[in-house]
């Protein structure tokens, strides 16, 4: 009799998990709340982490954040939002109409664990006129430039064989499906990292019409397919046999998702940024927003 209690208390228990997670609003709806509407503080887990490069609370302070949000933060209106499950990301622009992208992941119960929100440079003299490391590279010699600026971080990372280099991870010839969380993740584990010819792998998984826009440029829309392998051509070029664009966490969208990234060089674990991709009905990338600072 006892072992039926148990067992019942556990059912019992099983089913009210199950309908308080058919009752939490979907994820769009809670990024929808965190940037238009007003909320509890318990809206933030008990150990948040929120990020920026311009404030970040390391975990552990819901009141700090929660007061960062509703007195100092910028007013921001969205203007993408990915179709992620358990994590959700976002295009947006300010008031003062400066653009950016947030990356936000939840628990089980609905509320934010972290954040990380990274706003375009102010200003045309705080951008880029030429390819951002082509630009690095003409100022001070891409090694020391790149090294002082990419320093936000001291993590020692362990260092690959340079005569392998970077290497594809599963050796795939295309996306597993057209759905936006396997082109990304294509994108940065496999195509970026093809021995032969990245940039044709890259451009394989873009449409004619796609958009593509890196922050920190002064011309930051990409207007077309022809334009965006250019873009690809150049970055490539200038960027150095050493220095890796890593995919830290991504959302699962099938549509759209929102990804957490960061470069590692010379030791150092820096820049982080945030990037949203949308496909369209074929399963080709037809938007790309890159937002990050060299200095975060």
């Amino acid at each position: 009799a006892l072992d039926r209690r148990r067992c019942t208390r556990q059912v019992v228990c099983a089913v009210k998990d199950v309908e308080k997670k058919r009752k939490l609003i979907s994820p769009q709806r809670r990024i929808e709340r965190l940037f238009v509407e007003e909320f509890k503080k318990t809206f933030f887990s008990p150990n948040p982490w929120y990020e920026s490069p311009e404030i970040t609370f390391p975990g552990g302070s819901p009141q700090k954040i929660y007061n960062h949000w509703m007195t100092t933060r910028p007013t921001r209106d969205i203007d993408r939002i990915c179709d992620g499950k358990d994590s959700c990301g976002c295009t947006w622009t300010q008031l003062d109409g400066r653009r950016g992208a947030s990356f936000v992941s939840f628990n089980q119960e609905g509320q934010v664990v972290f954040v990380r929100e990274v706003l375009e440079p102010q200003g045309f003299g705080n951008k880029f006129k030429d390819n951002t490391l082509k630009s690095l590279q003409q100022v001070t010699g891409v090694m020391n430039a790149i090294q002082g600026m990419f320093s936000a971080l001291d993590r020692i990372l362990v260092q690959e064989d340079e005569e392998e280099g970077p290497r594809p991870v599963n050796g795939l010839e295309a996306p597993r499906s057209g759905r936006a969380k396997d082109v990304v993740r294509y994108l940065w584990e496999e195509a970026q990292w093809d021995p032969v010819d990245p940039v044709e792998k890259i451009m394989s998984q873009f449409s004619e019409d796609a958009v593509y826009e890196d922050l920190t440029r002064e011309d930051s829309a990409f207007v077309g397919w022809e334009a965006i392998k250019k873009y690809q051509e150049e970055t490539k070029e200038n960027t150095p046999s050493n220095m890796k664009f890593v995919l830290d966490e991504m959302t699962e969208g099938d549509k759209a998702c929102t990804i957490i990234w960061h470069v590692e060089f010379n030791t150092r674990l820096s820049p982080r940024g945030v990037s949203y991709y949308e496909v369209n009905d074929e399963g080709k990338v037809c938007y790309v927003r890159a937002a990050y600072d060299i200095s975060f």
